[in-house]
């Protein structure tokens, strides 16, 4: 460990890899840790409720007013043996939100908005509930207590009169408190508290009574054996269940979401070790050449080819051990500055504190150990192998020697890849993705082992340019990058994988884009768009407001109910038989849409999915009754190809069956013949300007929202690869500051017979910038071959145009020469610092 300096970069490449892997692990255990108080801290002992609601995976949706808890039922179930205490509960999300000083909904996009009746019932295990934070609880139907995160953001304070947006309309009420439940963190979702009338009035439309009950059973008694108990004593339609079946199941629920966030995350930390390989590699073997002569000293003395070896993997697994020690570290660092910006953005977590559990660490260290100590297997076996006069007489490279073997092989590779690839865009199989994915990662694969050669015209390209741009001066960077062909090679391929991730991503991101927006353009029958910001339902009373607005001719509904089909969750859309064709472009191919409570209408795909024709039956379940409803179908129709209006579509009787009864999801308008458009945009918008939740856009506005969540989506992704990139600049700075040092007497020499320090540095900076475009090129000449391959492949599930973004990739090339010149800063820098004589001197 004599050269801990030149060490030192790669080990910073293993500690960045693990740390973005542990940091994953560790803030999805924060995460998991803050849903499992909330889901422990917000469930009582026994849950009660309408059947079928108390399920992870219910999709019913009761009728409360004729559905509910008296408090004469309450008083029931406080009589049963083992129960301590029992309360009513009325809680309904995204129904009722809080609105701010600004006039804007208090909270986050996506966390929940939950209103609620304030009960101090505790939650299971006797852990506090509900409790008051400042203030008081709301005890009268002017009163109102929200959660002390939203009232920090809303810009109110205690006693002040506020908005709240309940069900559609503005209401005020004296805000006289903030509460909270006892577990601690909300993740994000905001709290809104009333008494029980007003919890009644809003939420259940003044049914006098509760949706569900909470009990708590006596310290001693058997959970279970009163939950039985409880379910004897309930109407009939009520179910008793024990609060740690349904705690149980939302931990199974979460812990998959968990799981699906460490993959995503885990993928890209995998790009980083990988790349971190290359690193690797390239150190090692410079280090084993620069050691040359040490290491045929010990095999002078009497060390064996396996102890030379040992020595140099030893080397590898002290470097791979400490790094991922510290980068365990790191990633603790990193999951608390994700989860303080997280909290910071309104989504509280239970406990900031990021501690790693032990079996995290231990893999993160285990992977950190075996992605080195592999990547330093080949340099050590080449080490093993020099002869010791060789290596004493200097007669030693880096590894570079012949390039036929790996030339053939990669171009053995690449000629199987193209196959696959080809193969997976033209044939029509089931497995054509990973005919594509296996070409590609052949390709991928042979690029790299053939990058010595590949690369050589576009050095030597790069290098007439350089000489007449910089004279000799550029012609030594071109020699100096051409000299060792596989270490330039190497290097540059780091970065080439980014940028092929990077670019095909983006080729892909901009088809799905541009196919989205052409889509929903071609699909849209009306000239705007209503809809929730929270995709929740529209006040009832905005059809009729919306169709007396000046210059609209017709306004069509849509409603959406969640159901079962068949056994499994299912979306069924549903409108009048009339808007046929009139909200989204539709064609029937067979049969017709009726109107008779029932019947339904499927999508081309999906009645050959099933195996449906028409005159065919769905098994679902009426919302009401909670018996099965037998739906028929009569019609099957298509929409555009990457359009889209649901699979399951029907009438208004049959989605109010299926438990939406009088709740639009989406209006489409149609502007009179002869109307300003914008003039009736502008007059929607003021119809609507009361409810800060409702968004009217035009068919260009509708397209760009949809596309603008795949741009989000693009972004995280590269904000992820970034870490790859950043690992492969570090390879660049580490190849270019090893190689100062194996050129020390040359460097010397350069600078005796009249180099100057400028010189000098702008030499290392063009071979720097060299190895960074010759990455960026094939990469990006990689990235948009799998790009275009990847549209062809999945044009049928929606990207029906290519679209290549050719700004973005020539960003990434401009990118890449910034990259190349911030990399050799400090190389050049220690070089020119180099005493002459010193240097000249040196073995």
């Amino acid at each position: 460990m004599g050269h801990k300096v030149r060490l030192l970069l790669s080990a910073l490449s293993v500690v960045l890899g693990i740390a973005f892997l542990s940091g994953a692990l560790t803030f999805t255990g924060m995460l998991s840790n803050t849903f499992a108080a909330i889901t422990q801290g917000t469930i009582a002992d026994v849950s009660v409720g309408v059947k079928g609601t108390q399920s992870i995976d219910s999709v019913v949706t009761p009728d409360y007013t004729k559905n509910h808890l008296t408090n004469a039922d309450i008083d029931r179930i406080r009589g049963v043996a083992g129960v301590e205490s029992a309360s009513g509960q009325i809680t309904q999300m995204n129904t009722v939100y809080l609105l701010g000083t600004n006039n804007k909904v208090v909270g986050m996009a996506g966390p929940p908005s939950i209103a609620s009746n304030f009960t101090t019932e505790p939650a299971m295990n006797h852990k506090p509930g509900i409790e008051v934070r400042s203030g008081q609880a709301p005890t009268t139907d002017d009163e109102v207590a929200v959660d002390p995160s939203s009232l920090e953001r809303s810009g109110y304070h205690l006693g002040d009169t506020v908005k709240l947006l309940a069900n559609g309309q503005t209401i005020t009420k004296k805000l006289v408190g903030t509460a909270a439940w006892g577990s601690g963190g909300s993740a994000g979702a905001a709290y809104v508290f009333f008494d029980d009338v007003t919890a009644s009035q809003l939420l259940m439309g003044g049914a006098p009574g509760y949706m569900q009950a909470a009990v708590t059973v006596k310290a001693g008694s058997d959970v279970d054996a009163v939950t039985k108990a409880v379910a004897a004593a309930v109407p009939d339609g009520f179910e008793a269940v024990p609060g740690h079946q349904v705690a149980d199941q939302l931990k199974t629920a979460l812990d998959q979401a968990m799981d699906f966030v460490n993959i995503f995350l885990g993928v890209f930390a995998a790009i980083s070790l990988v790349v971190a390989c290359f690193l690797i590699v390239n150190t090692f073997s410079m280090l084993v050449a620069q050691r040359s002569r040490e290491l045929a000293l010990y095999r002078a003395l009497g060390a064996s080819r396996g102890q030379v070896a040992w020595s140099v993997i030893f080397e590898a697994l002290l470097t791979g051990l400490v790094g991922g020690v510290i980068g365990v570290g790191l990633g603790a660092f990193l999951a608390y500055g994700i989860g303080e910006a997280v909290t910071a953005a309104g989504m509280d977590m239970v406990s900031s504190v990021p501690m790693p559990s032990w079996q995290n660490a231990l893999l993160s260290v285990v992977i950190a150990v075996v992605v080195t100590v592999v990547a330093a297997w080949f340099p050590s076996r080449r080490a093993s192998r020099v002869p010791p006069i060789a290596a004493m007489t200097g007669e030693v490279t880096s590894g570079e020697g012949g390039l036929g073997r790996r030339t053939l092989v990669g171009t053995i590779m690449l000629v199987v890849g193209i196959a696959g690839i080809w193969s997976g865009v033209t044939l029509k199989v089931s497995k054509n993705m990973w005919l594509l994915g296996g070409g590609a990662f052949l390709v991928l694969i042979a690029v790299t082992l053939m990058s010595p050669v590949i690369g050589r015209p576009l050095i030597w390209v790069m290098g007439r340019a350089y000489r007449l741009l910089f004279g000799e001066t550029g012609k030594l960077a071109e020699l100096n990058a051409i000299r060792l062909p596989r270490r330039t090679a190497a290097t540059a391929s780091a970065l080439m994988i980014g940028i092929t991730l990077v670019s095909t991503l983006s080729i892909l991101g901009a088809s799905a884009s541009t196919s989205t927006e052409h889509s929903v353009r071609d699909s849209l029958r009306g000239d705007f768009v209503i809809s929730s910001l929270n995709y929740g339902p529209l006040p009832a009373s905005l059809f009729d407001e919306v169709k007396s607005t000046q210059g609209v001719a017709s306004v069509h509904r849509a409603r959406t109910a969640a159901t079962t089909i068949n056994g499994a969750r299912a979306r069924v859309i549903g409108y009048p038989t009339s808007d046929f064709n009139k909200i989204q472009a539709q064609s029937m191919v067979t049969g017709t849409m009726g109107d008779a409570l029932g019947e339904v209408i499927v999508s081309q795909a999906y009645a050959d999915e099933q195996k449906l024709q028409v005159g065919g039956t769905l098994e679902s379940v009426d919302a009401a009754t909670m018996a099965p409803l037998k739906l028929t179908v009569t019609g099957i129709f298509t929409t555009p190809k990457g359009g889209g209006f649901g699979s399951i579509n029907a009438n208004l009787a049959t989605v109010a069956a299926l438990g939406n009864r009088d709740r639009d999801s989406q209006l489409s308008v149609d502007a009179a013949p002869g109307a300003s458009h914008q003039s009736v945009q502008d007059a929607l918008d003021s119809a609507t300007s009361d409810n800060p939740l409702i968004v009217v856009q035009n068919q260009q506005e509708y397209a760009k929202a949809q596309s603008a969540q795949i741009d989000q989506m693009l972004t995280t992704v590269y904000a992820l690869l970034g870490l790859a990139v950043v690992i492969a600049v570090l390879g660049i700075v580490n190849t270019l500051a090893l190689s100062v040092v194996e050129r020390t007497r040359e460097i010397g020499l350069l600078r005796a017979v009249g180099m100057k320090r400028g010189q000098l540095r702008l030499m290392i900076t063009l071979e720097s910038v060299i190895i960074a475009v010759l990455g960026a090129v094939l990469g990006l000449v990689m990235g948009l071959g799998f790009g275009v391959a990847l549209q062809h492949v999945l044009v049928d599930q929606g990207l029906s145009i290519l679209s290549i973004p050719w700004g973005r990739l020539g960003i990434f090339l401009a990118v890449s020469v910034v990259v190349g010149v911030l990399a050799a800063v400090v190389p050049a820098r220690r070089a020119t610092k180099l005493n002459m004589l010193d240097a000249i001197s040196s073995e």
